[in-house]
């Protein structure tokens, strides 16, 4: 294997991990603030590339106008999501499987109207910078795919101040911890559990209109993203926004080097398995209990 096919393998494995985390990313903000697995998340990524790809391809709205449109489309569903699918579960008792059931009941429901309403066919959506590419010690990379790993981290850092430093943020991390104790103090529980998923879809909004320039929008696209978005969530730690890009970036470069070493037919069998062995190790994620605990 030469150098220039290994950095180039280093620098997909990047992108992708970066994609991957996104996804972890918002099923993260989710499950902290709420405690629920959302099983949509890919969804929201799927909802926001379509509208992107509709404004600027039917409406001809500039680039950057139609991603905040998809940003803002996922934004929107999440909250639908959990004012007309979450919070009426919540409040006959559901459990977090009932959670888990109905979440991915509405990702095969979206997914059928995509196919529905949008076809059955791939679309491609134009990237930041156009199909230009940068030159990495004789590697390619594409000028987006170097904006989605900068935008990647610009969210991450984002989300920590927004948790850490904002009253909103603590007011969301209060309701999800003591729900009864945040009452008392003046905290509008049901609104930050809406917020939360406001957020949460957000983040996947933000997530697809980023990673649709670099794979074309298909109908399926989304639970595929929310598996690999749930891997990620899982070995950095689910509920640690900071956890979800570390684990996506490991699980983006375990898929690059398999491809390199082994077969491009066997990365999805190696991750996995990567999964398992990580689960086996550190049955917490790679961040433990700190982690869980919100980083």
């Amino acid at each position: 294997m030469t150098t220039t096919l290994f950095i180039q393998s280093l620098l997909a494995g990047v992108t992708n991990g970066c994609v991957y985390g996104l996804i972890g990313l918002g099923l993260s903000v989710i499950y902290r603030g709420s405690r629920v697995v959302n099983a949509m998340q890919g969804d929201f990524s799927l909802v926001a590339g379509i509208i992107a790809y509709l404004a600027m391809e039917r409406l001809g709205a500039p680039i950057l106008i139609a991603f905040l449109g998809g940003m803002v489309a996922g934004a929107i569903v999440g909250w639908i999501v959990e004012l007309l699918f979450v919070r009426p579960t919540r409040k006959r008792g559901g459990t977090e499987e009932s959670f888990l059931l109905v979440t991915l009941g509405g990702a095969f429901a979206v997914s059928a109207a995509a196919l529905l309403f949008f076809g059955r066919d791939s679309h491609p959506v134009r990237g930041l910078g156009g199909n230009e590419l940068l030159d990495v010690f004789d590697a390619a990379i594409r000028v987006h795919a170097v904006w989605l790993i900068v935008l990647s981290l610009a969210v991450v850092v984002a989300l920590r101040f927004f948790y850490t430093r904002t009253f909103i943020g603590k007011s969301i991390m209060a309701a999800s911890i003591d729900a009864d104790g945040a009452t008392t103090i003046g905290i509008n529980v049901p609104l930050m559990r809406s917020l939360t998923f406001l957020l949460g879809g957000a983040v996947g909004g933000v997530a697809g209109v980023l990673v649709s320039p670099l794979i074309t929008i298909h109908y399926e696209m989304g639970l595929l993203l929310t598996l690999k978005g749930f891997t990620a969530a899982i070995i950095g730690t689910l509920g640690n926004p900071f956890g979800a890009i570390v684990g996506g970036l490991m699980l983006g470069l375990v898929e690059a080097l398999a491809i390199v070493f082994v077969s491009s037919g066997y990365k999805d069998v190696i991750s996995m398995t990567f999964l398992i062995l990580i689960m086996i190790a550190i049955p917490n994620g790679i961040l433990g209990h700190r982690g869980r605990a919100g980083g």
